[in-house]
């Protein structure tokens, strides 16, 4: 068989989006483990499955937002055609107008993304509508995982039931204690399956968008690597791959 010499572009994301799908099917397990416990044997219950839980819940999101964020910063640098001084100014905040792109904000830069990608500058707005649901949670995402990732101390609201022994009995299911259009609690600690399984429907929402508008350019870009032949055709005979990978500069042409 003859040989070839390709340059090869790994593209991390794809490895990311299998692990937010990992994460999240072994969070289900030990949810559904926690959830079959019985109540009456406190005795019994492992706390470091409920722990365990909500670490693979958090590690989920965490790599689901990364793989978002890596997936826009590899159609910007593949496919972007034009920069922020080819927008319309009154697009833009002042903070955008300041910043470099890869600078904005997640939720910007995905909010502009098709348009920056596309000769035909339709506006943003023709891609993502930012007063839908479904963006509003996204929004709500990027906060979250910027809450994580550089957290400051917040306050809950909760109810306490005051008893001779000083223990309390404790209710924080109030509405400010939950962000408004996700969902999930705000308590960072509380993170859990369920609410990795609402980022997840919405990250793959906010994939599939993107794919929709990168596929009429490259149906394969999500899902195969990207090699790139820079060699001739090399003939076997009297070349081992052992020969080959010690002098593979005299075999390539790069042009």
């Amino acid at each position: 068989m003859p040989w070839q010499f390709a340059k090869y572009a790994g593209r991390s994301f794809q490895q990311l989006f299998y692990g937010m799908d990992h994460f999240l099917s072994e969070s289900e397990k030990l949810y559904e483990e926690i959830h079959a416990q019985d109540p009456t044997k406190p005795e019994a219950f492992n706390p470091r499955i409920f722990y365990s839980e909500k670490i693979i819940a958090k590690a989920s999101f965490l790599m689901g937002m990364t793989a978002i964020e890596a997936f826009a910063n590899f159609i910007l640098k593949d496919y972007s055609v034009r920069d922020k001084k080819d927008l319309p100014k009154e697009l833009l905040n002042k903070a955008q107008i300041s910043q470099k792109i890869d600078r904005w904000p997640l939720a910007s830069k995905i909010y502009f993304l098709p348009t920056l990608c596309n000769p035909l500058l339709e506006p943003p707005a023709f891609y993502f509508n930012m007063d839908s649901i479904a963006y509003k949670t996204f929004r709500e995402l990027v906060e979250i995982r910027n809450g994580m990732l550089h957290i400051t101390p917040q306050t809950w609201i909760v109810l306490i039931k005051l008893k001779t022994n000083k223990r309390h009995e404790l209710h924080d299911d109030f509405p400010e204690n939950f962000w408004p259009v996700s969902h999930i609690f705000r308590d960072y600690s509380a993170f859990n399956y369920i609410a990795a399984k609402i980022a997840r429907d919405n990250i793959c929402w906010v994939r599939d968008s993107l794919l929709s508008f990168i596929e009429k350019i490259d149906k394969k870009y999500l899902n195969e690597e990207k090699y790139h032949l820079i060699s001739g055709i090399i003939p076997e005979e009297g070349n081992s791959k052992e020969i080959l990978i010690d002098n593979w500069q005299k075999y390539v042409n790069e042009k």
